[in-house]
C-alpha cells in the first residue's frame, strides 16, 4: 500500500500539481482582477506549444473550445506525464475570468509497476495574473484514487499559489522572452488522514506566450517552439 500511495503522490504532483473534487478557493489581498489587461495564456483553437524535459518533446495543442454553463473551455489535445515507475494521461482544458487561469482535468488512468488505476478529474485556479510580488492565493481538494483490486485512496490536499516575480526577463532554449511572471505552487497533502508531507513546483509564464518553463522535484520542461493562431 506505502509504494501505490507513492505512486498517488507522484501522479498528484507532475500532472498539474493538483487533484479536486470539491474546493473552495480564496486570495489574501483585494486587487480587482479587472484592472489587469494581461493575457498570459493564450487561448484559441489551434495553439499549440513544444515543451522538452530531458531530451524528450511533447507537443500540446488546443483542440476545441467549449461553452459549459455560460463560460469557455478549451480543451487541450492531451496532458502526458510519465517516469520510470508510473506514467497516466488526462485531457485537459483551459478557461480564462478575467486574470484567473482555470486548469480543468477529466478523470486520469494511470498505470504503475504493473498495476492500473484511474484518478477523479478537477479544477483549479492555475494562475492569478493581477496579484502583486509576495500575494498568494489558496484552495483545498479532495481526490480519490482507484487502482484495479485495491481499496481506493483518499487524497487531500491544501495548495498556496504565491507570486515571485512580475515583468521579468528570461531565456529559455536561447529565446528571450519578456513580461514574464514567476510562481510556485506549494502543496500540502495527506492520504487517509495521514499527513504525506508537501512539496513544491515552480512556473514561468510569459505574457502572450504562455508557460515556458516548469520545475518539479529534480525535473524541468523548458519551452522548444509555439504556435499562436
Amino acid at each position: 500500500m506505502k509504494k501505490i500511495k507513492s505512486f498517488a503522490l507522484m501522479t498528484l504532483f507532475v500532472s498539474a500539481s493538483l487533484f479536486t473534487s470539491c474546493s473552495s478557493d480564496s486570495e489574501n489581498e483585494e486587487q480587482n482582477p479587472e484592472t489587469s489587461q494581461n493575457d498570459y495564456w493564450p487561448t484559441a483553437v489551434g495553439n499549440q506549444w513544444v515543451l522538452n524535459q530531458g531530451g524528450n518533446e511533447t507537443t500540446m495543442k488546443i483542440l476545441s473550445a467549449q461553452n459549459v454553463n455560460g463560460e469557455t473551455y478549451f480543451k487541450f489535445d492531451k496532458f502526458i506525464t510519465a517516469s520510470s515507475e508510473v506514467s497516466g494521461s488526462a485531457s485537459a482544458s483551459i478557461k480564462k475570468v478575467q486574470g484567473d487561469y482555470y486548469i480543468k482535468m477529466d478523470d486520469i488512468n494511470i498505470s504503475a509497476n504493473g498495476f492500473t488505476g484511474k484518478i477523479s478529474g478537477y479544477e483549479f485556479i492555475f494562475f492569478k495574473d493581477y496579484l502583486d510580488v509576495n500575494k498568494t492565493w489558496t484552495g483545498s481538494y479532495t481526490q480519490v484514487t482507484t487502482y484495479t483490486g485495491i481499496p481506493s485512496i483518499t487524497t487531500n490536499v491544501e495548495y498556496t499559489g504565491t507570486i515571485i516575480e512580475k515583468g521579468a526577463t528570461a531565456t529559455v532554449k536561447n529565446v528571450t522572452y519578456k513580461d514574464v511572471v514567476k510562481f510556485t505552487l506549494t502543496l500540502e497533502t495527506s492520504m487517509e488522514g495521514q499527513s504525506a508531507g508537501s512539496t513544491d513546483a515552480e512556473y514561468w509564464v510569459a505574457k502572450g506566450v504562455g508557460v515556458i518553463k516548469f520545475s518539479f522535484n529534480d525535473t524541468s520542461s523548458e519551452l522548444v517552439s509555439y504556435k499562436l493562431k
